[in-house]
């Protein structure tokens, strides 16, 4: 199949964006064309490099729904850009279209685009939750677009998680019922184990010690991910381990705010932001814990990542909530601060979890079983439009 993604552009680089790098590739292993449509906007510069290697990459003059003043009523109002964004895909000749959205009120003018082409189409949206559960302004408004959006697609929906699917369904209410909605979890690469050679010299890179602890954190830096909850747990942690030390892998408007924090609260010297880097499985494979103070995700590539590069993740109580895949053999809860302390200090009970963290991921959440799960999709999709 030729299977042109057509992104919203959000420019994230967790689940909304690197979800098509890897899905993408993956589809591109098992012989299929892959193409992406993405913004020419330079924030989207490095999700096209990544992808080039294994697709074609097509930018066009498109602004995202958060570009625009008036956000997604703008978008919705927006029928040149969905003619201009339809005709553009039309010529590109894919058998399915794959509409990526970060959340439920952007791309909506992308959505409608999917109805001028004569061709199937799926849509992944990642983040489910209602802009009233959000604490959005003028959720009730956000909402109404969002939901008269959502109601006039025709394809197939994709959530990422069972909790997200039942996100979805409540926003669309009544018509849910006849809406083709589907639960395909995100997959991540499964990385080979690190030598102990090779996690020794990782983590002399990081200028660590073979007694230190290495609790990391990816993400941006943005109040929803709440890396200052990060350093208040980092430094309850420091006064019962004080061989522990903390990194934060990505950077964001918060970034300052960190440092101060982190310098108000003395723990400066035992806690570093790394920014971002494309080397995250190796540097989370040389860790001992990824710390995720998250209040709410999709499914987050992160937690993944890290479980993949067989790291136990501790997480916010709600994330439990929401990933009912972590329990207590391969994860803890952020929320018993004791526990974690106990099992940080324990080291063959971390190791007893990462192990089990690392076999969950390969057996349910790697990009192989994400890539397979679309592919069925897909052809189902063919099939309404074009049966044998």
């Amino acid at each position: 199949m030729k299977i042109l993604f057509a992104s919203s552009s959000s420019g994230s680089r967790g689940g909304g964006e690197t979800f098509l790098i890897y899905l993408g590739e993956a589809l591109a292993w098992r012989g299929h064309e892959v193409v992406l449509w993405t913004s020419s906007h330079p924030r989207m510069d490095e999700i096209a490099a990544r992808f080039a290697p294994f697709g074609a990459v097509h930018r066009a003059e498109y602004t995202n729904t958060y570009d625009h003043p008036r956000r997604s009523l703008a978008a919705l109002l927006d029928r040149a850009t969905s003619v201009r964004a339809a005709r553009e895909w039309q010529a590109l000749k894919p058998d399915i279209l794959h509409l990526n959205k970060q959340n439920l009120e952007d791309g909506l003018d992308l959505l409608r685009a999917t109805r001028l082409i004569a061709c199937p189409s799926v849509c992944t949206i990642h983040i489910t939750q209602s802009a009233a559960f959000l604490g959005a302004k003028g959720a009730w408004l956000r909402d109404l677009v969002s939901r008269r959006g959502l109601r006039g697609y025709r394809g197939a929906l994709v959530a990422v998680s069972e909790p997200r699917k039942a996100d979805l369904e409540k926003c669309l209410g009544a018509d849910a019922a006849g809406a083709a909605i589907a639960a395909i979890p995100n997959g991540v690469p499964i990385p080979p184990a690190l030598s102990a050679s090779e996690r020794a010299r990782r983590r002399g890179e990081l200028g660590l010690s073979p007694d230190e602890l290495a609790i990391l954190a990816v993400g941006r830096m943005t109040p929803q991910k709440r890396p200052l909850l990060f350093l208040e747990t980092a430094a309850r942690i420091l006064a019962g381990l004080p061989e522990a030390r903390f990194f934060w892998i990505g950077d964001g408007p918060l970034a300052a705010e960190w440092d101060a924090r982190a310098a108000a609260l003395g723990i400066a010297s035992r806690v570093q932001r790394l920014g971002w880097r494309e080397d995250v499985a190796p540097l989370l494979a040389s860790g001992d814990l990824l710390l995720h103070t998250a209040e709410y995700e999709g499914m987050p590539l992160a937690i993944l990542e890290a479980m993949a590069a067989g790291l136990p993740c501790a997480v916010s109580e709600s994330l439990h909530r929401e990933m009912p895949f972590l329990d207590e053999s391969n994860s803890i809860r952020l929320s018993d601060e004791n526990a974690l302390i106990e099992v940080l200090r324990h080291r063959d009970e971390l190791s007893r979890r990462a192990k089990a963290a690392g076999e969950l991921a390969a057996a349910r959440f790697s990009t192989e079983a994400m890539a397979t799960a679309y592919e069925d999709l897909y052809k189902q999709r063919r099939a309404l439009i074009d049966p044998p």
